[in-house]
């Protein structure tokens, strides 16, 4: 056979050969990549000096708040999700400005959690108890309404209403006297193997770090910032809005309010 006849005939096989070898590395790259549990990093200990607290300014040296995340492993990625995923951080790289967004994803392995699209047409059920733990008013019971308030004022997809039991409940609220680090309350978040969450419970404690009982403002501020943690939200780098880990905010700062709308705007997993 001719030598040009040869190289044609050998130009296609390389061809093929190479479109195979690169299907299958992105193959290999997607079924290998299966996204780990993430725990939020703990609150930054308060400042005294600044006031700073996540449950009111009223209260200098107040711990931060602090979400814990469990759940299952996701299932492993084939080669069209890892396309769709691009596709998800080309739209977060754009919409993501006037967010914590990115902050979040860089503290959470890269992952985004919160209720599945379903529960927009089925509210939270929120179980606020009351408890004979020392330093409990019944005013907190109020305070956590109207932090319930503010996030339902938010404009998501899903809704918060208060339950009375706790067996229907979708988050559930209790209280200790006092917690055993340096913060006043903590979220812990449970999710499926697809990111959903499925339960939280919040636990918001009666006394600051340094032995001093919290009052209604810094109340309001504590379960403001732990329902954001409920709703699938990490910490913000900024100090005014709700999500900072040491918050005084009594109010949603509209970064707060974009951060969350962007969060139930996308798909839950990992975007590595």
């Amino acid at each position: 056979m001719p030598r040009s006849a040869k190289a044609s005939l050998l130009l296609p096989v390389l061809i093929v050969l190479l479109l195979g070898a690169v299907v299958a590395d992105i193959v290999r790259r997607a079924v290998g990549h299966t996204p780990t549990e993430a725990v939020a990093p703990a609150a930054v200990p308060a400042d005294a000096a600044r006031g700073a607290s996540s449950a009111g300014t009223a209260a200098p040296g107040t711990g931060g708040g602090d979400m814990a995340l469990s759940g299952s492993a996701a299932a492993p990625r084939t080669a069209a999700d890892s396309m769709a995923h691009a596709g998800v951080r080309n739209r977060i790289l754009i919409e993501s400005e006037g967010t914590y967004l990115a902050t979040m994803l860089a503290g959470g392995d890269s992952t985004l959690r919160r209720w599945p699209d379903e529960r927009a047409g089925t509210p939270l059920r929120v179980a606020v108890i009351r408890q004979a733990v020392e330093g409990f008013r019944e005013d907190f019971v109020s305070n956590v309404g109207w932090a319930l308030g503010r996030w339902n004022g938010a404009q998501l997809p899903v809704q918060l209403v208060r339950e009375p039991d706790t067996s229907g409940a979708d988050i559930v609220v209790t209280w200790v006297a006092r917690m055993d680090s340096n913060r006043t309350g903590r979220a812990d978040v449970t999710w499926d193997a697809l990111g959903r969450i499925r339960r939280v419970a919040v636990t918001l404690a009666t006394h600051t770090p340094d032995g001093r009982l919290v009052v209604g403002r810094q109340m309001v501020a504590l379960a403001l910032h732990e329902l954001g943690h409920a709703l699938g939200l990490g910490h913000s780098p900024e100090r005014a809005d709700a999500l900072f880990p040491e918050t005084s905010a009594i109010e949603l700062t509209d970064r707060d309010r974009r951060t969350a709308r962007l969060l139930y705007g996308l798909p839950v997993g990992s975007f590595r």
